[in-house]
């Protein structure tokens, strides 16, 4: 815009030159136009875009000085008369075209500015002027070929620039939206890495408690018959030339203590990995568990197909420690029920109770629920409890798993699976039922 008004100054300071040759005698009044009224204008529209003020009032000021210099054309025709008025017409086709382009107007305060200048200038040419119709028609088509190129241009112009601002609008306005999606996931994934160091911080910490347990067991347990076992096989050595009797009733404690020794041993390897559960699956595994339960507790695992090792441990172990919560918190004359089945690609498994329930906002879940959601989430599956006051209460775990050629399945988790995870024996700890 500024270039439109210092190019304005200067072609109507150029163009004074040429008033001497063409209307010498009428050159000051002219001049009076061009040097004192449309350059001072120009001068102080020019300071004005530096002001603060100037941007709120940009088109009608702008509007104004283009008035103003095609009407300051229209006057010098008007002054410079018959003889010379219809060269300065060509003025109009300058003032034109700037209005909608250089001047920065926008399409409609430059057309209306544009059609007050041509109607000036028709009534000078047909009134004062008295322009032969011949040249005024010749005129007025190359006023009206100078007003639709400008407002071509003018409506291209601003068209463009609106479409760029919207544009720009839109690429900012997605680009903070971008920007606040990054920044929840980043939230989102910040939480999933810390529950996530959580959960094997969980898993490490249960599977060094197990193994400490494995170790006391054998400790107190096996170990010490075994060492009882050996002193006194050692006492029957002695004793059996001199007393055959003792030596005899020795090596019959000896063979209880053995025996027993094997029950400890069997019930802590059943506690780790349930041999039934390896030899026959899920369905018969929990079959058993189910008629050992306090709980009148039915099994609904028909047609079930194997499926990898960690998956079975895991769902085993999940069942047995949702079955345990039941029998503590259902009450002596609840039921329970263990369903199990495959939907398209996840093993599903259901504990269910008709116990008095809960309301799980006002209870937070134990360490057993919390080790349940542990061990199928290193499977890539979750777990959920639906209970209400009233209406007992549903223990709901899932684990994908993919269809194998051999009618069983393979599991496919999102990580490796670590052997204490799916191998750890299910602890008693409350789930919250």
């Amino acid at each position: 815009m500024r270039l439109g008004v210092g190019l304005a100054v200067v072609l109507f300071s150029v163009f004074g030159a040429l008033d001497l040759i063409v209307v010498p005698s009428d050159v000051r009044r002219i001049w009076l136009i061009r040097f004192g009224v449309v350059c001072p204008l120009a001068g102080a529209l020019f300071i004005l875009t530096y002001t603060r003020w100037f941007k709120p009032m940009m088109q009608p000021l702008v509007a104004a000085f283009t008035a103003v210099c095609g009407l300051a054309v229209v006057a010098i025709i008007a002054v410079a008369g018959t003889s010379a008025g219809y060269l300065y017409y060509a003025g109009l086709l300058l003032v034109i075209p700037g209005a909608y382009t250089l001047l920065q107007l926008r399409f409609v305060w430059a057309t209306v500015v544009c059609l007050i200048m041509v109607a000036a200038y028709e009534a000078v040419a047909i009134g004062p002027q008295s322009l032969p119709g011949t040249l005024l028609l010749t005129n007025n088509v190359f006023i009206v070929s100078s007003l639709a190129l400008g407002m071509v241009a003018g409506y291209t112009l601003e068209r463009n620039a609106r479409t760029d601002f919207l544009q720009r609008r839109l690429i900012e306005t997605q680009r903070e939206e971008l920007a606040r999606h990054n920044v929840q996931l980043d939230s989102a994934l910040q939480a999933s890495l810390d529950e996530l160091k959580a959960s094997r911080a969980r898993i490490v910490a249960a599977a060094d408690a197990e193994r400490r347990r494995i170790e006391s067991n054998i400790h107190d347990g096996a170990q010490q018959r075994l060492v009882g076992v050996s002193v006194r096989l050692s006492l029957a050595t002695q004793m059996s030339d001199d007393d055959p009797a003792e030596a005899r009733r020795m090596l019959d404690e000896c063979q209880r203590e053995i025996k027993e020794a094997i029950a400890d041993l069997r019930s802590l390897a059943h506690g780790i990995y349930p041999p039934l559960l390896m030899d026959e699956g899920l369905a018969k595994a929990l079959s058993v568990a189910a008629s050992r339960a306090p709980l009148q507790t039915t099994v609904r695992a028909a047609g079930l197909p194997r499926y990898p090792e960690e998956v079975e441990t895991a769902v085993y172990f999940c069942c047995i420690e949702a079955l345990q919560n039941a029998c503590q918190h259902a009450g002596p004359s609840a039921k329970v029920t263990i369903a199990l089945h495959q939907d398209d690609n996840n093993l599903v498994f259901e504990v269910s109770d008709d116990g008095p329930g809960f309301d799980p906002d006002e209870r937070t879940s134990g360490t057993g629920f919390v080790n349940m959601g542990d061990r199928l989430g290193t499977l890539g599956g979750s777990v959920r409890v639906d209970s209400a006051p009233g209406r007992g209460t549903t223990v709901r775990g899932t684990v994908p798993v993919q269809p194998s050629g051999d009618g069983g399945a393979e599991v496919s988790p999102p990580e490796a699976t670590s052997p204490e995870a799916a191998m750890a024996p299910a602890p008693s700890a409350d789930t919250g039922s």
